[in-house]
């Protein structure tokens, strides 16, 4: 995916940092408000409705990390804990989704009248899943998000004015860098390392998106779309290693006995293909790889602070 520029509020870096916080906060929030009706709507079988919602809370997240230090404390522990429960409200539906999805399409999986009737089964429980992001958006609807929204909007704008976005941004954006790659470093020994890699990356992808206007933008893109195939890679390895790990659980669901021949054999499938992944991404995310992306970034901040 090429770096877009429809997250960025701002080119020019001699703006107020508190003008472009308000600014960054307020496109990102109102995506979530956006998103979460449509995903939690009855009857939508729009498995990228709640894509998009966990994707926006994920954005929003990120940019109260990356201008916490000018947020009210009250503010941004609220909307952090609101946001962050909204994203797990989805995650229900977005692994039954993503699971509902691959069984439908992917011709090569095994089956028959036994599929058809484990699909059956997701797609019912797929709408349930539904239920807890209809209750979060009531929830929310009752505890004001729109003028919590505007007073924190209020708040934020009327803040630190005397410091300019692009000298906020090279100091922010640091240890965000660093704290990816305490991550990526690592040896990745298990599922949850990998898992925690893929999170790390979306958050400094995030991050570059609110702060691009300190890279010139080939590096910007180059570095952006480092971070993105790392997600896509990693994504294809938790997407079937979370398969396989539902497949397991329902397999040992008494409720599911006239299906377990299949799960078992659906589980062995995602197994493999979450093994396949993860040599994939190991031969990808070489020490190279890492090394180039660490200098883009340290040339880059290390220019505009000299």
């Amino acid at each position: 995916m090429k770096f877009t520029s429809s997250w960025i509020v701002t080119d020019d870096g001699r703006r107020p940092v508190a003008m472009v916080a308000a600014r960054a906060l307020r496109k990102r929030l109102d995506a979530v408000w956006r998103e979460l009706p449509a995903a939690g709507a009855r009857g939508n079988r729009d498995a990228e409705s709640v894509h998009r919602l966990r994707v926006a809370t994920r954005r929003a997240i990120a940019a109260l990390d990356a201008f916490h230090d000018l947020l009210p404390e009250k503010q941004l522990a609220w909307f952090t804990k609101q946001l962050r429960r909204i994203r797990r409200s989805a995650g229900e539906a977005r692994d039954l989704d993503v699971l509902t999805d691959r069984l439908t399409d992917d011709a090569g999986c095994p089956g028959g009248r036994a599929r058809r009737r484990l699909v059956a089964m997701l797609a019912k429980q797929r709408e349930v899943s539904r239920q807890p992001i209809r209750a979060q958006h009531e929830r929310l609807l009752e505890r004001d998000w729109l003028d919590r929204v505007e007073e924190l909007m209020a708040e934020v704008s009327a803040g630190r004015r005397e410091l300019t976005f692009a000298d906020y941004a090279r100091r922010r954006f640091r240890p965000l860098m660093r704290r990816f790659f305490a991550v990526a470093d690592r040896r990745l020994r298990d599922a949850d390392e990998i898992h925690a890699l893929r999170i790390e990356g979306k958050k400094l992808r995030y991050a570059l998106e609110i702060f691009a206007t300190v890279f010139p933008a080939r590096v910007r893109a180059r570095c952006y779309d480092s971070l993105e195939r790392l997600q896509e890679t990693l994504g294809d390895f938790t997407d079937h290693a979370a398969a396989a790990d539902r497949f397991r659980r329902l397999a040992d669901d008494k409720a599911s006995a006239a299906n377990r021949e299949l799960l078992q054999r659906l589980r062995l499938d995602e197994e493999r293909r979450a093994d396949e992944a993860r040599k994939v991404f190991a031969k990808w995310w070489n020490a190279d790889r890492r090394r180039a992306l660490r200098r883009h970034f340290e040339r880059t901040l290390g220019k505009a602070s000299a």
